[in-house]
């Protein structure tokens, strides 16, 4: 199974939003409402946050919970320069998951050449290095945790 770094990176916050309400409903099941009720906002109130850009920064842990997606946390981190991966268990890594990270490293090339062409906006280049950038560092922390594999209580 691919390994799900190589999902698309969000260019805006905005966008990271949606990506996460998007997660929530195709995944989850899980409407606006629903997550506004589980995070004890009113679907007003939620709707106005996610239209503004305005969530406080304490209720976004339970809005990457309540939607499954983590798009809005990676957006924020990436916007300070930095990558954030899910913390490897130190598994073997099959034959898919390292022609994932091929296929993401690749996109990431692509997209620099595209950048530098003039094919490509900044945003977009950024977006895509940035995942293959994840994908890449997950894979290393999970190669230097092979010799003491965690459990899997996930």
């Amino acid at each position: 199974m691919a390994h799900k770094n190589s999902r698309h990176m969000p260019t805006s916050l905005k966008a990271a939003f949606e990506m996460d309400k998007a997660n929530a409903r195709n995944r989850h099941r899980r409407s606006v409402e629903h997550i506004a009720e589980l995070m004890d906002l009113t679907p007003a109130n939620l709707y106005k946050q996610l239209e503004d850009g305005t969530m406080h920064a304490s209720r976004l842990l339970g809005w990457a919970h309540h939607t499954g997606s983590d798009a809005v946390v990676r957006y924020l981190a990436a916007r300070l320069g930095k990558v954030v991966i899910d913390v490897p268990l130190g598994r073997r890594t099959q034959d898919a998951d390292v022609h994932a990270l091929q296929e993401t490293l690749n996109g990431a090339v692509g997209a620099l050449l595209k950048y530098m062409s003039g094919e490509l906006d900044r945003d977009g280049c950024i977006g895509l290095l940035t995942c293959g950038m994840e994908s890449l560092a997950w894979h290393r922390a999970n190669v230097a945790k092979d010799d003491q594999p965690e459990l899997d209580f996930v």
